[in-house]
């Protein structure tokens, strides 16, 4: 593909150098250029891509996209302007988001795209959505937290919502496939940082908005700007009515739109409710019939999930059969995920890593516990800061025993994130210990559960790493880490008390 043809779909303030070139491909990671490539120098978290341009010539870049503020650059490699075409853009993210459509085709206009954006039940509610449509016999791809899958096809995920370029690309594949429907999760980050700049959705869907991210948005009026830029890129908004920011954010948007809930909805309800261990029931009108729906994951979140998923399904015509038998049968990865290790206590993983979903997985776990509640957490380093002490406080009034531990410490101090864990615990009765290392956390919780208590293992969910300083990733993952320590315990439970 010519450079000319790519560079007439970027809104370029200025082009230096010669576009009657073949492009080999684009990039944004200046390790991955070859010969004939297009570097797009975006800048993210810890590296600004300006820095690696050099890099990127030598290895044989044959454009470099920039911003316009960046424009000294060009004077310092003035001796690579003959074999290099510099391109000035206003925004190198917008940028690489319309070079990626040119390049791949535009795949999004081939496809029907259902979006869900909120702080909690994403994950939950496009596997939901997914396996409806899958089982309503439409071609579906999922995009998300813990893999992105189409077909036969799985690919693990290193963010809820791909960068631009690898997003087409993935789109694109998908395609080729025959896929007709994505379902995707749509972060506030990829929102705020044009990753899914140029898309648009038929449906999307606002789950809800608590505390998570500020380290990133500084605060929940601009989390919540972040969001409402999913429902003005989307034909149709279906949005949980009984969220605090629900009416904000109808009056912030223009899309049509209807609500689901439980006390605020007008569009869709439940009744009937009944909450177990294994599982929830409710009933509720589909396609004007009253119908009794199961869902295999307990706690009242999971009925807000439903609802906004089936919901979605309906507007895209899924049969009443496909609907009930597939919230049946759903299975998602770390979401009040139960791991049988063969002793009297339950062990629970589950991905809750703010204040509002430890709370949820705690009283929903709560209500029908029969023994006492160990709740094993941390908090990420380097993230947000303030919902530490929150969360602590969660734990320490819902959970009968709280081991505090590491999440993913990153470049923080684990013992310093556990302090202010701590905190946040102090302004309870409740009990708890503290453990940097989490296996020996978990394995502790293990040590002093009795016949029918629940451990709830909170804030790794599907993850199987833990990251540490310098980024460096270990596995770990608990699933596998409770079956070994499980093997390690005696047959019978330990029920005298080590906390000491």
């Amino acid at each position: 593909m010519l450079l000319q043809y790519l560079v007439e779909n970027v809104d370029s303030v200025k082009v230096i150098g010669n576009t009657n070139v073949e492009v080999n491909k684009i990039e944004y990671d200046s390790k991955k250029i070859g010969k004939s490539d297009i570097f797009v120098a975006i800048k993210g978290y810890e590296n600004d891509g300006n820095e690696y341009i050099k890099e990127a010539i030598l290895s044989g870049a044959i454009a470099i996209i920039l911003e316009k503020e960046d424009i000294y650059i060009i004077d310092e490699l003035k001796e690579y302007s003959d074999v290099v075409t510099f391109v000035e853009v206003e925004n190198a993210r917008i940028a690489l988001a319309k070079l990626a459509a040119v390049y791949y085709d535009f795949p999004a206009r081939k496809l029907k795209l259902i979006g869900v954006t909120g702080t909690k039940g994403k994950t939950t509610t496009v596997y939901m959505i997914r396996d409806i449509l899958l089982a309503s016999g439409k071609k579906t791809g999922m995009i998300g937290t813990i893999y992105n899958t189409y077909g036969d096809v799985k690919i693990e995920s290193s963010r809820t919502s791909p960068e631009s370029l690898d997003l087409h690309k993935l789109l694109k594949e998908m395609v080729d496939s025959g896929v007709e429907y994505v379902v995707m999760e749509v972060s506030s980050h990829a929102l705020e940082l044009n990753r899914v700049y140029g898309l648009k959705f038929v449906i999307s869907v606002f789950t809800n908005l608590s505390q998570d991210h500020l380290d990133f948005h500084g605060t929940m009026d601009n989390y919540l700007q972040a969001k409402a830029k999913l429902f003005k890129i989307s034909d149709f908004a279906l949005i949980n009515g009984d969220d605090i920011y629900a009416p904000k954010l109808i009056k912030m948007i223009e899309t049509k739109s209807a609500t689901f809930g439980l006390d605020n909805a007008v569009n869709l309800t439940a009744t009937d409710i009944k909450i177990n261990s294994g599982y929830v029931e409710f009933k509720m009108y589909i396609n004007k019939m009253l119908q009794t729906v199961r869902v295999n994951i307990p706690g009242r979140y999971t009925v807000y999930n439903a609802l906004a998923a089936i919901g979605v399904c309906s507007m895209l015509n899924s049969q009443l059969d496909s609907i009930l038998l597939a919230l049946s049968n759903i299975c998602v990865p770390g979401r009040s995920e139960i791991v049988n290790v063969g002793k009297t206590f339950t062990i629970m993983i589950d991905y809750a890593h703010t204040p509002s979903s430890l709370e949820a997985i705690l009283a929903a776990t709560k209500k029908h516990a029969k023994g006492r509640i160990i709740c094993v957490f941390g908090c990420g380093g380097n993230r947000d800061t303030t919902k530490r002490a929150m969360m602590g406080e969660v734990s320490g009034r819902l959970a009968d025993f709280t081991v505090i531990t590491t999440d993913n410490p990153r470049n923080e101090e684990p013992r310093q994130i556990m302090g202010q864990i701590e905190e946040g615990m102090k302004k309870t009765k409740g009990l708890f210990k503290s453990i940097e290392n989490r296996k020996e956390a978990i394995k502790f919780a293990m040590r002093i559960a009795w016949k029918n208590d629940i451990i709830i293992l909170a804030g790794k969910g599907h993850e199987t790493y833990q990251v540490l300083k310098n980024n460096k990733k270990i596995h770990f993952d608990e699933r596998e880490v409770v079956k070994q320590l499980a093997e390690e315990m005696p047959d019978k439970n330990i029920e005298t008390n080590v906390l000491n």
